[in-house]
């Protein structure tokens, strides 16, 4: 577990840039790494993380690039343990409850030349935090709460407006109530 800072980013773009598949030149940040990147000021536990995940954006996710990712900067890898954290390269199919729009809230960082890092709004992040609906999860949104970073009117808004199949729409309801 790391409390990132932008300064991990610094380091790891142009790791990134070397591990990551040529015609990747864009990937989505999620999770704590977008709030450390955006939100440096936040509490250190909404920073705290065990993982950086990155999606590429527009390039299938192939077993031997995840393969190379993981080798060189995933879990059980010499960066992971240098640096007490690691980078889980995930599919797009995370994403795919995230409120429509999403694309269009994002900020865009230069990770490395060549690499952009495209980190997802807090409101969505908290939002995917609350389809996700684990314990850590709910409370990480209570806390995000708590800084005014994201307010509960834009969360039930941008659910109202998901048109997300009804078992997953229920579950983020469940979710919503939970941080009332």
């Amino acid at each position: 577990m790391k409390e990132l800072t932008p300064a991990d980013f610094v380091e790891l773009g142009p790791l990134l840039r070397r591990f990551l598949p040529v015609a990747v030149k864009e990937i989505w940040i999620m999770g704590s790494g977008s709030a450390a990147l955006l939100h440096p000021e936040c509490p250190a536990t909404l920073r705290t993380s065990r993982d950086v995940d990155v999606v590429p954006v527009g390039v299938p996710v192939l077993h031997f690039d995840a393969a190379i990712m993981e080798r060189e900067l995933g879990e059980d890898s010499a960066f992971s343990r240098e640096n007490l954290f690691f980078v889980d390269y995930v599919t797009p199919d995370l994403l795919r409850c995230t409120p429509p729009g999403w694309q269009e809230r994002v900020t865009v960082i230069e990770l490395a030349p060549g690499l952009e890092g495209r980190c997802l709004d807090p409101h969505d992040v908290a939002y995917n935090k609350l389809w996700a609906g684990r314990p850590k999860d709910i409370t990480w949104v209570k806390d995000l709460l708590a800084t005014g970073i994201i307010s509960l009117a834009r969360l039930e808004e941008l659910h109202q407006s998901n048109p997300i199949a009804k078992d997953e729409h229920d579950k983020v309801s469940r979710s919503l109530l939970s941080i009332r």
